[in-house]
């Protein structure tokens, strides 16, 4: 402890911290430091992980979201990993991975909380994969003027799935199947008829298989397509993922 000339007192006595800032005499707890238990080593460990494997999602998935997504997005994400990682309890905390998670609990992740795709079609695409690693993604079938929302400055619409395997041991994405259904604004009458498309992902073994779901407004009325879409209006979400063994 020292008593400076003008009386101020600097130093420390038992747990409290004596300083004088300007004019004002401060006096306050010493500083207590925290050391980590195992148990916060681990869950920060696989937060780091969660994160991690988000960057692989976000950057497979960047023709799904096109980087329109709400401001809370990334943390949503990571979150929702780690709960699907979580989910198993075979998993050791500290060493978890994404691969042994229950990775239905990332079907209708929404990559914008501000255009939900549920409000935009009423419709659900089905997902199914078999034991020989066939993945079959189903399109019902629909009435244009009645299961989807349209814009009233679109021309056209189009309903992007895209699927895409992840292998993170090597950092490897790769383009599984890539889909588009173009519906003309102006002519909204009639059904679109269901449609399977099915996929052999043998050759993705030791991958993670994400599928997105966009829609996409575009107006040509300037001679060329033009994206209407923004991070106001962009639904977009995950549809599910599996894993290929």
């Amino acid at each position: 402890m020292k008593i400076a000339a003008n009386g101020a007192i600097r130093g420390l006595v038992g747990n409290l911290v004596a300083r004088k800032i300007g004019n004002q005499q401060i006096i306050q707890s010493r500083p207590r430091k925290f050391k980590q238990t195992v148990a916060t080593k681990e869950a920060s460990t696989d937060f780091g992980r969660a994160s991690k494997f988000g960057g692989f999602i976000r950057a497979c998935l960047s023709d799904t979201h096109l980087d329109l997504y709400d401001s809370r997005m990334v943390s949503r994400l990571n979150g929702q990993i780690l709960r699907t990682m979580r989910a198993n309890p075979d998993q050791i905390r500290g060493r978890m991975c994404l691969q042994q998670g229950k990775l239905n609990r990332l079907a209708n992740f929404q990559f914008n909380e501000k255009s939900n795709t549920q409000d935009y079609l009423n419709f659900d695409i089905e997902l199914s994969l078999n034991e020989e690693n066939l993945l079959a993604i189903d399109i019902p079938r629909f009435k244009k003027d009645r299961d989807i929302k349209f814009l009233d400055a679109a021309g056209k619409m189009v309903i992007v799935i895209n699927a895409m395997a992840i292998d993170i041991a090597n950092a490897d994405v790769k383009i599984v199947s890539y889909t588009e259904i173009e519906i003309d604004c102006l002519r909204l009458r009639g059904w679109r008829e269901a449609e399977r498309i099915a996929v052999d992902c043998n050759a993705f073994k030791g991958s993670v298989i994400f599928v997105g779901l966009s829609v996409l407004y575009l107006n040509n009325s300037r001679g060329r397509d033009i994206l209407l879409n923004s991070k106001e209006l962009h639904p977009a979400n995950i549809v599910g993922a599996f894993n290929i063994t």
